[in-house]
């Protein structure tokens, strides 16, 4: 009898070191629900040495059989196949997954008329449910980061957004130029917080890095939000920075959003505000 406990603790006890250690492996289930998604690089004008920079949000929803679909909206800095700023986008691929996390993504066929900004890629799953993606195609330069998404029972809406949020944005200033393309290009940095009342209303402090020169800006705001986590917010301030931004909500501590202003390609990660005594 005591041979066959000592036995049964070794067998529990490889069996917990194995369910540790992930010797499962990862699959295609891995990666279902709704996820937000968030991808900013650089596209390149076919037949020419340019780039311009790139971004766009959105949701998909993951089968987790190895379909994604969904719907973003794209903030283009120079031509893309004919997309303007503020235009929605498909959101459409298959995907397969290894068991060591790494796997492939592939543009999928879209049923609809929106055009699609998704190509293939490579990804690998990281922690709290996060998938990286780096584009593969010789004309684009993309990264992109989906998140999934964590609402409260009754879906999100205004008053999700209640409260402080510390927030940075980076991206580029582009001026377009005659043909051939060769967009001006400024880099700008933000770093700022946000005040949000949770019935529409906000407020916020940011200081700018825009190619070097510093400034200090101050404004205020409307925003709606959807159950599904849609975020439209618009500065009522005379020519700020982050004007118009459209986002879309991970859970009540982060969201993520874009500019849609013509020639301002900046991408933004909000995080709410916590307090030394919530410790």
């Amino acid at each position: 009898m005591r041979m066959l406990l000592v036995s049964l603790r070794v067998v529990l006890g490889v069996a917990h070191a194995g369910a540790r250690d992930g010797s499962r492996g990862f699959r295609n289930a891995d990666i279902q629900g709704t996820y937000s998604w968030l991808a900013q690089g650089s596209a390149v004008v076919a037949g020419t040495p340019s780039a311009f920079p790139i971004v766009v949000i959105g949701t998909v929803f993951s089968d987790g059989q190895g379909t994604m679909h969904g719907t973003g909206i794209v903030n283009p800095g120079g031509p893309a196949s004919g997309l303007t700023p503020g235009q929605p986008v498909a959101l459409a691929i298959t995907y397969e997954v290894e068991a060591d996390g790494t796997g492939e993504w592939f543009a999928a066929t879209n049923p609809s008329a929106l055009p699609a900004v998704v190509g293939s890629g490579a990804m690998v799953i990281g922690a709290q449910d996060e998938v990286q993606v780096v584009s593969t195609q010789t004309d684009r330069v993309i990264a992109t980061t989906v998140k999934k998404q964590h609402p409260p029972a009754r879906g999100f809406s205004k008053a999700t957004l209640r409260g402080a949020w510390a927030f940075t944005c980076h991206g580029a200033l582009v001026t377009a130029s005659e043909v051939p393309p060769t967009p001006v290009i400024v880099p700008v940095a933000v770093v700022g917080l946000m005040t949000n009342d949770g019935h529409g209303t906000f407020s916020a402090v940011v200081t700018a890095n825009t190619n070097g020169v510093i400034a200090h800006e101050e404004f205020a705001g409307v925003n709606e939000v959807s159950r599904d986590g849609l975020v439209s917010a618009t500065a009522s301030s005379t020519e700020p920075l982050l004007a118009n931004l459209r986002g879309i909500i991970d859970n009540r501590h982060a969201f993520r959003a874009i500019t849609i202003d013509p020639g301002r390609v900046v991408s933004c990660a909000f995080t709410a505000q916590g307090h030394p005594d919530e410790d």
